[in-house]
């Protein structure tokens, strides 16, 4: 079986793109057994800059196609648009990107470490639908392993960004000191909780957390010292904000030129407006707004850059160490492989023990039971010591040629 791995990333594709296909947590039970029933049991990992499936299949052509079209049918977009923005992976190729993934190496911040969860998460709902266990529970096991590794063992994160920690940073390059500006938090999930935190710790004081849900933004606010109002308040809020981050997960634009435009109407200040949320919470024609400045999650590219320059070098070790975890799991992979013929050849060879054990006990019928059992051992120890060697290598070499060598010269099949 080959492992296999389709995805489009803030690499390959814009924002808009990312939205349509963006899977909600709470979809996500129902997504994966509709994977199941086209594809095969599978692993997505959907977040703000990627949406990946990893799967099985006997071949890499059949796998990518049969991942490609449940893609198109499902999210009902058109390939010939989309298919320029995918990649493929097959096999070692897929087990390297999602170590680097895992690593945050592949992230928009380089060594961001939420990417580590979000691979956690992705792999818990799968296991959730029933659908881990064998070579993807493996893979995904190490691949958390080597995102823990490539963190303890180099400096990859220290002080590393988060994309909302990135969307702050660009606020405080454009806006200078935030202690004074009246800064407003959509949103009370993990991305909305780190703006809300990194906001704080750029100096930003008067602080208001907006949620669908009070008692999560009320909780948010009490921790940072803030305000918490409900999503009903944003007009009233956005037309005293000087800056306002969106990171909910709402299906639909939160934010209409119509709602800003009605909320700005009497305000003198303009607005800095942030959309970390994939998909996004902003219509983007709420930019033709006067004194609105939008900026979306493929706008904080230059803090990016930045944050990637300070961790090249601690970057090219943990390439190394990537390296080494794939040749390392394929290894272990070809060792299933094996495990067949090394089975098939030791069965093989006590059918023949036995059977010519029989036939000298049927020419030697004056044999005590004490020597017919010594003849016994002495057979068994025999096959043991003649199939060590073939055993091993096969074992050590893992070569999928060697292997179907072996199958021919013993007579396996």
């Amino acid at each position: 079986m080959r492992i296999l791995a389709l995805g489009l990333s803030h690499h390959t594709a814009p924002v808009a793109l990312r939205d349509r296909v963006a899977v909600p947590t709470a979809q996500m039970p129902e997504y994966l057994h509709s994977l199941k029933d086209c594809v095969g049991k599978g692993v997505v990992l959907s977040t703000c800059n990627r949406w990946e499936a990893y799967t099985l299949a006997p071949t890499a052509r059949g796998g990518i196609a049969a991942l490609t079209q449940f893609l198109a049918t499902y999210h009902g977009v058109d390939m010939q648009e989309v298919g320029p923005h995918l990649y493929a992976l097959n096999h070692r190729q897929a087990v390297r990107h999602l170590f680097r993934v895992a690593c945050g190496l592949d992230s928009q911040i380089l060594g961001e470490s939420q990417v580590l969860g979000q691979v956690r998460e992705a792999y818990a709902a799968s296991a959730r639908a029933g659908m881990d266990g064998g070579t993807l529970a493996r893979l995904f096991h190490q691949a958390l392993r080597v995102g823990k590794r490539a963190r303890r063992e180099t400096e990859i994160g220290w002080h590393a960004l988060s994309v909302s920690r990135a969307a702050v940073e660009l606020a405080r390059r454009t806006l200078g000191d935030l202690s004074s500006c009246q800064v407003v938090v959509i949103g009370a999930g993990d991305a909305g909780r780190l703006a809300a935190q990194a906001l704080r710790d750029a100096g930003a004081t008067s602080l208001t957390v907006a949620n669908r849900t009070l008692a999560r933004a009320e909780e948010l606010a009490a921790e940072l010292g803030g305000r918490a109002a409900p999503l009903e308040d944003l007009p009233r809020l956005l037309e005293e904000a000087d800056i306002a981050i969106s990171a909910t997960g709402s299906p639909g634009f939160l934010l209409t030129p119509a709602l800003l435009a009605s909320a700005r109407a009497a305000s003198t200040r303009p607005l800095f407006l942030l959309d970390i949320a994939v998909p996004r919470d902003v219509d983007p024609a709420v930019a033709d707004l006067p004194d609105v400045h939008l900026v979306d999650i493929d706008g904080l590219d230059a803090v990016a850059e930045s944050n990637r320059r300070q961790r090249q070098s601690e970057a090219r070790k943990v390439e190394g160490m990537v390296k080494e975890e794939t040749e390392s799991f394929l290894a272990w992979l070809r060792s299933l492989e094996v495990v067949p013929t090394v089975a098939a050849l030791h069965q093989r060879a006590e059918a023949l023990r036995s059977q010519e054990l029989s036939r000298a006990n049927r020419r030697l019928p004056d044999l005590s039971q004490e020597e017919r059992a010594t003849l016994e051992a002495f057979s068994k120890a025999l096959v043991k010591k003649l199939l060590h060697r073939p055993t091993t290598t096969l074992k050590a070499k893992g070569d999928p040629n060697l292997t179907q060598a072996a199958r021919e010269m013993y007579g396996l099949d």
